[in-house]
């Protein structure tokens, strides 16, 4: 019997970049040194003010599988990630953003598993690097989801929405791609999109990405000012309007309950009290419907809860006090 040749199917490694020229080199290294060769790297320079774009000209020359995207103007992650997805040739694609790096053999093993299991999405976990330390991140150990149950399993906090964790077939770019212009939570709006059109999504143990969280990172507390904060506000609408929109909020009204649950206590711990009090009588609701929400609350956010269940005025008030003492 004749033997079918091995394919090695090309890897698209996209990475946005913006004023990134303290990392940039560390990152496009740890690309072009993945023990799996048949990729393409894309860099996206984002109109940069500073010498992200020489730096990334320079390997043009060393490496034909690198290509360099340049922009006149900065306009954003979303965009630049979407001007690479444009250009890519790949089955498959990997982000990575210009400050990360990827873990020695990432990319072979995330090839691997793509192929021997047909899957459409393969997430991995990472390492948090932070001060030169490295803590592995939480790890969802299964065989075999849906996109929409993998989805049911970031929005109950299991698992992340990050992009970059994810390994994609380009494929499920074919769609129309929602693409707000936000600058926090647009893993959010693309995951939830990609997930929702993935009929299998398997999983690797094996540590991808080294995610540096420094003062620079958007996610940062530093960098969390009011327009970060209309950022979020904006994908947790959209997130709920879009599952009413493609009636999907019937297979998941629980984990959009605990989704939603979560965020107005993380608008709690912000002192976004108005705000939560808007949100807390559909919170109330959502417990009437779903008991065990309770249980992935804290002792004093039970009691905060609890008081509104009994009047939204005295909980209000509750959340003033609360405030002014600096408990919140």
């Amino acid at each position: 019997m004749m033997r079918l040749p091995v394919v090695f199917p090309l890897v698209s490694i996209i990475i946005p970049a913006y004023n990134s020229e303290i990392t940039l080199d560390d990152c496009i290294q740890s690309a072009l040194n993945q023990s799996y060769d048949n990729i393409e790297v894309i860099v996206v320079d984002d109109g940069s003010s500073d010498c992200t774009k020489t730096i990334a000209e320079s390997y043009l020359a060393m490496d034909s599988r690198v290509i360099l995207v340049k922009k006149d103007r900065n306009e954003g992650l979303v965009l630049a990630r979407k001007s690479g997805v444009d250009i890519a040739r790949g089955k498959y694609i990997q982000y990575l953003d210009a400050d990360d790096t990827l873990c020695e053999g990432a990319i072979e093993a995330l090839v691997s598993k793509a192929e021997e299991s047909n899957a459409d999405i393969v997430v991995a976990p990472f390492f948090f690097c932070i001060d030169g330390k490295r803590e592995r991140s939480l790890y969802f150990d299964f065989e075999e989801l849906s996109g929409g149950d993998y989805l049911k399993a970031i929005l109950t906090w299991k698992a992340y929405w990050s992009v970059w964790s994810k390994f994609h077939l380009r494929s499920l770019y074919y769609q129309d791609i929602e693409r707000p212009d936000i600058t926090l939570g647009e893993d959010v709006i693309l995951s939830t999109q990609l997930l929702l059109s993935s009929k299998k999504v398997v999983t690797i143990d094996k540590e991808i990405i080294c995610y540096n969280f420094t003062p620079s990172s958007m996610s940062h507390p530093e960098n969390f000012d009011d327009s970060k904060y209309d950022d979020f506000k904006n994908y947790v609408s959209w997130i709920n309007d879009y599952v009413l929109r493609k009636g999907l909020l019937q297979s998941l009204r629980e984990e959009i309950a605990y989704f939603n649950l979560k965020t107005i206590l993380m608008r709690l711990h912000w002192g976004k009290i108005e705000d939560v009090d808007k949100g807390m009588k559909d919170v109330i609701g959502d417990i009437k419907l779903f008991p065990d929400l309770l249980l992935a609350v804290t002792r004093r956010e039970r009691k905060i809860i609890m008081v509104y269940r009994f009047s939204r005025w005295l909980g209000y008030l509750n959340l003033k006090r609360y405030k002014k003492q600096g408990k919140l």
